[in-house]
C-alpha cells in the first residue's frame, strides 16, 4: 500500500514540475479567469507585481507603461511570434518603443521544454526589474506554471499552496484525484 501511495505522489509531483501534454488544453476546456472579457489585461491574474495573462494586443502593450508595467516577459516560441495570424506586430519592438524592457524565453514542446534555466531567467528579470511585469504566453497556461515554479523555488511557497492557486486554471485537483475521489498531498523532496 505504501509503495502505491508513494507512486501516486511521485506522479502528482511530476505533473507539477513538468505539465507538458495537458497544460494548453486545460485552459481551453474550463471556465477560468482567462475566459472573456476579450482584453488580455482584463483577464490577467495578478500575483505580487506580476500580471499573468494571454497574448496582449499591440494597443494593450502600448498601454502598459500607464499601468506601471516596466517589463514584458514572453514565453511564446519564436515560431509562434513569427506567425502574423497570431501576432500581427513585432512585439519586442513595440515593447521597447514604449520604454519597457523585453525578454523572450520560450517554453513549449520538445524544442523548448520546461527547464530550470527558464525559471532562472525569469528570476533574474524579477530581481533586476523592480516594476510591474507582464508575463504572457498564448493563453496564460505556460506562464501560470512558470510563476508557480517561481513561488515554489524563490518565495518558499509550499506545493499545496501553489496547487491551490493553480486550481483556478483547472490544474488541481489532479485528474487522478478526480477519478478516484482520493485527495493527494504534494511535498518537496529536497
Amino acid at each position: 500500500m505504501y509503495a502505491y501511495v508513494k507512486a501516486l505522489l511521485v506522479c502528482a509531483f511530476l505533473v507539477l514540475i513538468h505539465p507538458g501534454c495537458s497544460s494548453g488544453n486545460a485552459i481551453k476546456n474550463i471556465s477560468s479567469p482567462l475566459s472573456p472579457p476579450s482584453s488580455a489585461l482584463d483577464r490577467a491574474v495578478v500575483r505580487d507585481r506580476v500580471f499573468i495573462t494571454a497574448q496582449p494586443s499591440e494597443a494593450e502593450i502600448r498601454s502598459l507603461p500607464g499601468k506601471g508595467i516596466t517589463c514584458v516577459f514572453n514565453v511564446r516560441s519564436p515560431e509562434e511570434m513569427s506567425d502574423k495570424t497570431q501576432v500581427p506586430f513585432a512585439e519586442d519592438s513595440v515593447v521597447i518603443h514604449a520604454g519597457m524592457h523585453y525578454a523572450q524565453v520560450p517554453i513549449g514542446g520538445e524544442k523548448y521544454p520546461y527547464v530550470p534555466e527558464t525559471l532562472e531567467a525569469f528570476a533574474k528579470v524579477m530581481q533586476a526589474d523592480t516594476g510591474k511585469i507582464l508575463l504572457h504566453c498564448k493563453s496564460g497556461g505556460r506562464t501560470a506554471w512558470l510563476y508557480a515554479a517561481y513561488e515554489l523555488k524563490y518565495l518558499g511557497k509550499s506545493p499545496q499552496e501553489i496547487m491551490k492557486w493553480l486550481e483556478r486554471y483547472g490544474y488541481w485537483p489532479l485528474p487522478i484525484e478526480k477519478l478516484t475521489g482520493i485527495p493527494l498531498e504534494l511535498r518537496k523532496l529536497q
